[in-house]
């Protein structure tokens, strides 16, 4: 991996990143609020069938649902075998703590957000009476596991999202290319995988603005910890040196 300059003085990454998470933060409690939630559920909403149109598409499920999940899991199936050969290859040893976070932060933010949906009130679109459910509108976000909704934050926008963690990667090591190609892939598929689960009436636009915000923030939280600083030098230096 090609070397970077450090960070230029005064320059706060971990700063930025929590900026960052506020601001999306502030965009999904703004979705909600706004009511433009209801806005995009009721444009995929089709009141005559009394359902969402696209989730009898089978070709949407397949390839926007189950395969797109699946891909997900071969990059990070990709970089836990990875992870793991740098135990044993002496070539692999100076990225072996950035593997590791990177790996751990694809892993750990969509599974807090499954946990998260086992204990919040906020219902899918399609359980709700407006869109042909039985349910009304939750006002609790935290309820007794009995009482959940089962869907929120939303699980397939996070796993999506996750990928975001290869931004990370590239921040930690100081490459400025794989920094770019992790935010465009994260937020590519997150923001797909989003459009794909509101489509079929799974999720509101919020209920994925909030995995995004769970998923960047664990991945923060994640490189804090496992990865912490500036890191480009040292790495490079270990390179030049194996």
């Amino acid at each position: 991996m090609p070397h970077a300059p450090s960070p230029p003085p005064g320059s706060d990454p971990l700063r930025t990143h929590l900026l960052v998470a506020t601001l999306i933060a502030t965009l999904a409690w703004g979705a909600d609020a706004s009511g433009l939630d209801h806005l995009l559920a009721s444009a995929a909403f089709d009141p005559e069938l009394g359902t969402f149109p696209a989730r009898a598409s089978a070709s949407l499920e397949l390839f926007g649902h189950r395969l797109a999940k699946s891909a997900v899991w071969l990059v990070w199936f990709g970089l836990l075998a990875t992870a793991l050969a740098s135990l044993r290859l002496t070539a692999l040893e100076p990225w072996r703590r950035v593997l590791w976070a990177t790996t751990g932060a694809m892993a750990a933010g969509p599974a807090v957000v499954t946990l998260l949906k086992g204990v919040t009130g906020p219902r899918c679109p399609w359980d709700l009476v407006a869109f042909g459910g039985q349910a009304s509108v939750a006002t609790a976000w935290l309820v007794d596991r009995a009482e959940a909704g089962r869907c929120f934050p939303g699980g397939h926008a996070s796993g999506g999202f996750s990928l975001l963690a290869l931004y990370f990667a590239g921040v930690a090591v100081g490459a400025p290319r794989l920094r770019a190609a992790g935010l465009a892939a994260g937020l590519g598929a997150g923001l797909a995988f989003s459009a794909v689960r509101m489509l079929q009436g799974a999720h509101f636009l919020s209920h994925n603005l909030w995995a995004a915000f769970v998923v960047w923030t664990v991945a923060v939280a994640v490189f804090a910890i496992v990865y912490p600083g500036p890191p480009a030098t040292t790495v490079t230096a270990k390179a030049r040196t194996a």
